[in-house]
C-alpha cells in the first residue's frame, strides 16, 4: 500500500477512534469520520468498504495490544502481581487518539457494535475473564464462582471509569493509576 494510501487510512481510523473516545458509537457515521478527518467522507468506503470494516481494524488496532499484554499472565503466583499484570493493559492509551483508552474503544465495540463484531471482543473478553477468575480463585478461597465473577466485573468497571471514559485521573499518572487500582481491586476481592 502507498505511503500515501496508507496516511489516508490512518487519518480516517484516527478520526472514528476519537469520536468513539468522546461520543462513543452512536455518534459514529461515514460522515462523521470523513469531517473529522478532513477527507471525503466517501474515503471510508474506499479504503474499508463499510465502517463496520472500519470498526474491525479499530477494534483489533486496540484491543490485540491488551490481550498480548495479558500473555503469560499465569506466570505470576502472587495476587499484587496477578493484578498489576490483569490491570496494567486495561489502562493502555488508544491506538490514535492522545488522552484516550483503548479499554474505551474496545468497550464501545463490544457493547454497541452490530453483528460479529461486538461478539467477537465479548468472546475473547469472556475467555480472558475466565482465565483470570481461575487465577484469583485461590486468592479468595471465600468467594463462590458468581461472586468472584461479580466483584472481577465491578473491579473492571472501575478501570473503564464512568463517563466521560477519557484517560487518567486528574492530576495522576498511569503508573499512579495503576498503583490505585490495584489497591481498590485487592479491597474489593475481600471476603
Amino acid at each position: 500500500m502507498s505511503p500515501m494510501k496508507n496516511e489516508t487510512r490512518s487519518k480516517l481510523l484516527a478520526a472514528a477512534e476519537q469520536i468513539l473516545v468522546l461520543r462513543g458509537i452512536t455518534g459514529l457515521s461515514v460522515r462523521k469520520v470523513g469531517e473529522a478527518a478532513g477527507l471525503n467522507p466517501t474515503l471510508v468506503t474506499y479504503h474499508f468498504g463499510s465502517l463496520g470494516k472500519l470498526l474491525e481494524e479499530l477494534r483489533d488496532r486496540n484491543m490485540n495490544p491488551v490481550l498480548a499484554g495479558w500473555e503469560g499472565l499465569e506466570q505470576y503466583d502472587d495476587l499484587d502481581a496477578i493484578l498489576r499484570s490483569w490491570l496494567a493493559p486495561l489502562l493502555m492509551p488508544a491506538a490514535f487518539t492522545e488522552g484516550g483508552r483503548a479499554l474505551v474503544v474496545i468497550d464501545e465495540i463490544a457493547a454497541r457494535g452490530e453483528g460479529d463484531l461486538g461478539e467477537q471482543v465479548m468472546t475473547a473478553m469472556q475467555s480472558f475473564s475466565q482465565r483470570l477468575r481461575d487465577m484469583l480463585a485461590p486468592y479468595c478461597p471465600s468467594l463462590d464462582p458468581t461472586e468472584l465473577r461479580a466483584r472481577v466485573r465491578f473491579i473492571s468497571a472501575a478501570a473503564l471509569g464512568p463517563p466521560p471514559r477519557h484517560r487518567g485521573m486528574t492530576g495522576v499518572g498511569v503508573e499512579d493509576e495503576l498503583d490505585y487500582l490495584v489497591r481498590f481491586a485487592r479491597i474489593a476481592l475481600k471476603e
